[in-house]
Parts: C-alpha cells; structure tokens; sequence
C-alpha cells in the first residue's frame, strides 16, 4: 500500500480511517447519539471505539491493492457519503415522531406565537421533543443498539 516502515500499522490506521469516515456522518444525523450533546473527545473516543470492530475487515480487504492518495480520497468520499444515507434512514423514525409531537402543538396554538412573530425564538416543540425521547428509550429499552 504504502513503502513506510511501519507498514502493518499504517494499514491499519487507513482502515481505521475508511471505517471512521462511514460512522461519522451516520451517527451525526442518528438522535440517540445526540452529537449536540456529546462533544469532543467523549464524540471522537465513541466513533473510534465503534470503528475498530469493521478495521480487520477493511484491512484485509485492502490488503492486497495499492491506493495512492487520490483512490484514498474517492474511498473516504464513498463511505462519507454511505454513512450519511445510513443515517439518513437510521434518523428517519425519530423525526418522524418529532414531527407528530410539532403537529400536535401546532393544533392545540402551542407554536401560534413564533407563527406571528417569528422574533420570539424558535419553534421548538415540548411534545416533539418528548416523543423523540421516547422513541429513543423505547429502543434502548428493545435491544435497538444491539442492532445498529
């Protein structure tokens, strides 16, 4: 792959890499891992944690090729783009209850203020809020990690 001395351990480091670049954006858009609030190091330590299970596969599958920078880039590029529509549809459920719970207080003229007057603030919705939690408990509670 690359001439370095260290040659396992670069292999490895790229393959850690390629597995990071799909974990990122798919655990960014995915409300239980909530990056808004976990922040820096505890953020970096789950995805890198998450990423050494797929590295002995990623580094047997490109063990036999040589990747220069640009097939490097177009890889990362192609996993970036996978984990952010595996996040895409990992998120879906959940927005889908946030927007039930903002329909409902939308209803009920909980949101009518910020409607008139949009300098209040912002929309945000209690109910809509409240069933993202739940949904988020409920697949706690049903083994949902165990399947991500």
């Amino acid at each position: 792959m690359f001439e370095l001395p260290f040659k396992e351990v670069s292999e490895s480091i790229i393959a850690l890499t390629v597995g990071m670049a799909r974990l990122y954006p798919c655990l960014f858009l995915i409300p239980a891992f909530a990056f808004t609030e976990l922040k820096g190091m505890l953020r970096h330590t789950i995805v890198l944690a998450l990423a050494l299970f797929p590295m002995p596969s990623i580094r047997a599958s490109l063990a036999g090729q040589t990747l220069d920078w640009l097939d490097l880039t177009a890889l990362l590029l192609k996993e970036s783009i996978i984990g952010l529509l595996l996040g895409l549809l990992l998120a879906m459920p959940f927005w889908l209850f946030e927007s039930i719970g903002c329909l409902f207080d939308n209803q009920r003229g909980a949101l009518v203020g910020g409607q008139i007057n949009p300098a209040l603030g912002d929309n945000t919705s209690e109910l809509g809020h409240m069933l993202k939690q739940v949904m988020i408990l409920l697949m706690i509670l049903g083994g949902g990690y165990a399947s991500l």
